[in-house]
């Protein structure tokens, strides 16, 4: 990281999400996690997440998204499959994600296609927690 310009401005820590996350980051990363769980433990984790964070704090969430009812078929479609037989995981749309964030104390801001299929969802913490 100090290549980068990142010593002591980044830290990378263990432990359970579902219990606590690190509190006074600036910005917090989730890449792949929300899709393995259902909509109740997604939004425990999002929940841990806004508790930790200061309002205006950034979070974002990088995740393959399902198209709206209206579009073409998308991969994402089989991913979904997958997700509900082996783990009980699902993928979303990304107004699911904009209802699962509202409800737990933030504000989608953004949505951005990434390649290979993925998206980047831009959230901001409000005040207070929902």
């Amino acid at each position: 990281m100090s290549g980068a310009g990142l010593d002591g401005r980044c830290v990378f820590v263990a432990g359970d999400f579902t219990e606590a996350v690190p509190d006074g980051g600036d910005v917090y990363l989730l890449s792949r996690v929300l899709h393995d769980w259902d909509d109740d433990r997604c939004a425990t984790i999002l929940r841990r997440c806004a508790e930790a964070m200061r309002p205006g704090s950034r979070l974002l969430v990088v995740e393959r998204l399902l198209p709206p009812r209206e579009c073409v078929p998308s991969p994402a479609v089989a991913w979904d499959v997958h997700m509900l037989c082996t783990v009980g995981g699902r993928e979303r749309t990304e107004s699911h994600y904009r209802r699962l964030l509202q409800e737990t104390g933030f504000d989608l801001t953004g949505c951005h296609e990434l390649p290979l299929g993925a998206s980047l969802l831009h959230a901001v913490r409000t005040s207070p927690i929902r």
